[in-house]
């Protein structure tokens, strides 16, 4: 809330939605004097998925639709820049930014692009593409432009890991406009206690519906699935299942490990299990042990 407060464009209407908060989550936001607000809290918990329909459910009532976690924060100028960025279509629009990921003392673990401050323009199928190969962008540093058009989409709850990354490609087949803004802009916060780490000891959502998912978003692209693509697609899956079987490994799990490990080789196929596992060793020399990247020790992505 004070990194919305210390905005250069401010929003003209806040609404904090408390999901059945068990902290003081009430207590802080109602003392909070920096702007006018408005304060919900659901009767029960209904999970993330619901908060974050119920964020979609304003998009007939807004030009521009921002949902922001709770535990991310904004740059000042995150409003205003991709405000311009967005800004130039009649319809709907879609535009992120690149993200500086934080542990729980703000210590900075990795930068998600190089800050060349260049705004990036996608065709639909551009983006769609890249979403199906599970393209990463944090969902706090997204700004939507809806135009006073109700959502065309919502995050499904059946897919409790994956559901942002359905809903973005879905909303993007919509949009007049589409941009990445290489610029960090948002402060986007690892911890043990976010849903991802909450949702990851189930093996259909961590792994078997990341396959779904990434096969559902290129059917979106409207071209079928030719081998070649079909072949990139299950070695990027590969790659991001091995480093979930290693992240498992690593945090004392080797049962959980080789459950994953037996999946994503069922699915991948033996000799791009193999290709991807020795891409990932040699990952983890390069960037981890010889350039010293940060590692946060819950995140399982790496």
């Amino acid at each position: 809330m004070e990194s919305v407060a210390r905005q250069t464009v401010k929003p003209d209407r806040v609404i904090v939605s408390d999901n059945c908060s068990t902290d003081n989550t009430e207590e802080v936001a109602k003392s909070f004097k920096g702007f006018p607000f408005e304060y919900r809290r659901n009767e029960r918990n209904m999970g993330p998925q619901w908060n974050g329909n119920f964020s979609l459910k304003q998009a007939q009532d807004t030009l521009y639709l921002h949902a922001l976690h709770a535990d991310d924060v904004l740059y000042p100028e995150y409003y205003e820049t991709m405000i311009r960025a967005i800004e130039p279509c009649n319809g709907r629009g879609l535009a992120w930014c690149l993200d500086e990921r934080i542990d729980e003392d703000d210590n900075r673990l990795s930068l998600s692009g190089k800050p060349t401050g260049k705004i990036e323009v996608f065709s639909r199928d551009r983006f769609v593409r890249e979403k199906a190969q599970i393209g990463n962008h944090a969902c706090s540093g997204t700004l939507l432009k809806s135009n006073y058009q109700p959502s065309p989409c919502w995050y499904p709850p059946e897919y409790p890991m994956m559901s942002d990354t359905i809903m973005w490609p879905n909303w993007g087949v919509t949009c007049d406009r589409i941009v990445r803004v290489h610029l960090p802009l948002i402060r986007y916060r690892w911890h043990d206690t976010n849903d991802t780490t909450a949702q990851a000891g189930n093996i259909n959502s961590l792994v078997c519906q990341e396959w779904e998912t990434m096969q559902m978003i290129e059917k979106l692209r409207g071209k079928g699935i030719t081998p070649y693509r079909k072949l990139k697609l299950l070695g990027l899956f590969a790659v991001r299942t091995g480093i979930k079987a290693r992240r498992f490994k690593e945090h004392g799990n080797s049962k959980y490990s080789e459950e994953i490990t037996e999946v994503g080789r069922k699915t991948a196929g033996p000799l791009l299990w193999l290709a991807a596992r020795m891409l990932i060793e040699m990952r983890e020399i390069i960037v981890f042990k010889m350039l010293g990247r940060q590692k946060h020790p819950k995140n399982i992505y790496g």
